[in-house]
């Protein structure tokens, strides 16, 4: 157990660092999907705008679909984010509460 100030900040750095990498890895292969989705969309709708496919009334409904994706795509980021501190906090308590002898 860490017994001093030096190991105590190394071990809260590798505590953190090991859940916020594994958890970033996971949030940027998600991000990449969503954006990647959200351009594609972007895309399509541009084309169908530009070839008079999609008329005024119609743009304003993708456009809608388009907002609630970003929305979608915010929130969910929102909620791994939350998920993720809470991992870190859990990990750093039980860390300094070993440290200090208490057990949990």
């Amino acid at each position: 157990m860490a017994d001093n100030v030096t190991n105590i900040i190394n071990e809260i750095k590798d505590i953190a660092s090991g859940i916020l990498e594994k958890d970033i890895s996971t949030v940027r292969g998600f991000s990449e999907r969503q954006v990647e989705a959200i351009a594609k969309q972007t895309v399509i709708i541009q084309k169908g705008v530009a070839s008079g496919d999609i008329d005024e009334d119609l743009r304003e409904f993708f456009l809608d679909g388009l907002e609630a994706m970003a929305l979608n795509f915010v929130n969910t980021l929102k909620g791994i984010l939350m998920v993720t501190l809470e991992k870190l906090w859990n990990a750093l308590v039980n860390f300094l509460y070993k440290a200090v002898g208490v057990v949990v």
